[in-house]
């Protein structure tokens, strides 16, 4: 399944500029904690594991674990309507951290997407300018 005319609004938190920023430029990043070395997402000004605010932008490597998804066929979402039917899925990726984002390049029946498969990352770009996170089969 390729997305063909997927415009969400996006309105990323101040902390999600960054983040956001790279996806633009086909970059995936991570917040990552200077104090307990742990790297997270969402993006927030605290770190989730031991409450510091010594964060810093990382890069990821982009693999990771498809672990569960949704096909979506109706939608009342701007932006979203005119790419049906899509896939989101939940990702874990190598860094311990699972993020949210488009599936591409898997099937359109349901029956055949099999969550644990490896997944690599992808971006889906969109009509302001900016992209999108997206993730498909690793090659191999």
């Amino acid at each position: 399944m390729e997305i063909a005319a997927v415009n969400p609004v996006l309105s990323p938190s101040p902390e999600g500029g960054p983040f956001w920023a790279a996806v633009a430029e086909h970059r995936l990043i991570l917040p990552r904690c200077g104090a307990c070395g742990r790297s997270f997402f969402y993006p927030r000004a605290l770190c989730p594991h031991c409450g510091a605010r010594d964060l810093e932008w990382v890069p990821a490597s982009g693999r990771g674990t498809l672990y569960s998804f949704c096909m979506l066929f109706h939608s009342a979402v701007p932006g979203l309507a005119a790419a049906l039917p899509l896939t989101t899925g939940l990702i874990d990726l190598e860094e311990g951290v699972r993020v949210m984002a488009y599936l591409v390049g898997f099937p359109e029946d349901p029956e055949q997407i099999r969550c644990d498969i490896p997944v690599e990352v992808d971006y889906v770009d969109v009509a302001d300018g900016g992209a999108v996170l997206a993730f498909r089969p690793a090659a191999g």
